[in-house]
């Protein structure tokens, strides 16, 4: 039985390793196609975190690629202000199409998700505010959920500890309007709680 668990967490482990990309060619492949599937600009700091932090290319990997297709002109740096962006170009988007299946399918599914999830979660940033007040038994989540210059919701949740708060965080992060609406619904649908009058 022991044996039987050591060999299925090697094997686990093994996986887990085997998924960091380190060859340079799958690289180029990958990141043309997460900037082709994800139609927009990457910014060089979400880039590095969606392959490199998020264990999907190997750093040196990561570094060697984005210089080779700068160099050959499958993407281009495009300022937006202070911030450096890779967009695909032309030629980009054609190898993106042409030389997808270089990279298996699991590979592209996992750096398209933590892509759209990445600049997903950026956009709410701009909707959400969060901040954290730790407290002496606990944390307090300040929550306030902006639309424009409208705010439509400020929260104040107690939680045991920073750890809990930072996951309620994180769920509202990822789906703002999902939460708002839960909040809403759950009111709406509480009820006064029965009075019991059977020895009035």
């Amino acid at each position: 039985m022991k044996k039987k668990m050591l060999d299925e967490n090697l094997q686990k482990i093994s996986e887990k390793a085997d998924r960091c990309v380190t060859d340079q060619s799958m690289a180029n492949v990958l990141l043309c196609y997460m900037l082709y599937r994800v139609e927009e600009p990457v910014d060089a700091e979400l880039l590095y975190d969606i392959a490199v932090t998020g264990g999907l290319i190997n750093y040196f990997t990561f570094q060697d690629a984005v210089q080779s297709l700068l160099d050959s002109g499958a993407v281009r740096i495009r300022e937006d202000g202070d911030t450096k962006c890779y967009e695909l170009t032309e030629r980009g988007t054609e190898s993106a199409k042409r030389l997808k299946t270089l990279a298996g399918k699991s590979y592209r599914d996992s750096i398209v998700l933590a892509a759209k999830r990445a600049l997903r979660r950026r956009r709410n940033e701009e909707e959400v505010k969060i901040s954290f007040e730790d407290i002496e038994r606990g944390c307090y989540l300040h929550v306030r959920i902006v639309d424009h210059s409208l705010e439509l919701l400020e929260l104040r949740l107690y939680t045991p500890d920073r750890h809990q708060a930072q996951l309620l965080a994180d769920k509202i992060l990822a789906n703002p309007s999902v939460a708002y609406h839960g909040i809403l619904t759950a009111v709406l649908k509480t009820e006064e709680e029965p009075i019991d009058l059977r020895d009035n």
